[in-house]
């Protein structure tokens, strides 16, 4: 939930922020299975990339144990882990991509793999997509060395 308020330089420019109706998850380790199961839990649509099968499984089950742990302790309903899980979609690929709104890579802190990865988000994500970084150490220009969008790279960081 996103409450907006009076920032100046920011909204007295009549400056407001992008609709974000589907979100994608490069990288389902434990920081971005993290990730993903507070926006399915928001009701946001996510789709998990990973580069095997082996790993998205993981990531799925990461997902779907973080959401079991709310059912056992009586804060969701068996019904309501089904619902929320039906917004998540696994994927090896990037075919996915072209519907979304914000992707957020979460791989570990390799330069040369977060370039790779900006440079093929920049090529199947829609013109309007904000292709955000979790990484803590890494400068987003570096990141977005071998793109033409570092104008829509931004950091991100999640904390629970």
């Amino acid at each position: 939930y996103i409450k907006l308020q009076q920032v100046p330089g920011v909204t007295d420019l009549g400056l407001m922020p992008r609709k974000v109706s589907k979100v994608a998850i490069v990288g389902g380790g434990p920081m971005g299975s993290g990730i993903a199961t507070t926006l399915i839990l928001s009701h946001y649509p996510v789709i998990l990339k990973e580069i095997n099968e082996k790993f998205l499984n993981a990531g799925i089950g990461r997902i779907k144990e973080n959401l079991q742990s709310r059912v056992r302790k009586g804060k969701m309903t068996k019904d309501n882990y089904d619902k929320t899980l039906s917004l998540l979609t696994g994927v090896l690929d990037y075919e996915k991509f072209k519907s979304v709104d914000l992707a957020i890579e979460t791989v570990v802190e390799n330069v040369k793999l977060k370039q790779q990865i900006f440079a093929e988000l920049e090529q199947h994500c829609p013109s309007h997509c904000i292709l955000a970084t979790n990484t803590s150490t890494i400068d987003l220009d570096l990141i977005g060395e071998k793109t033409n969008s570092q104008d829509r790279i931004v950091g991100t960081h999640f904390f629970a």
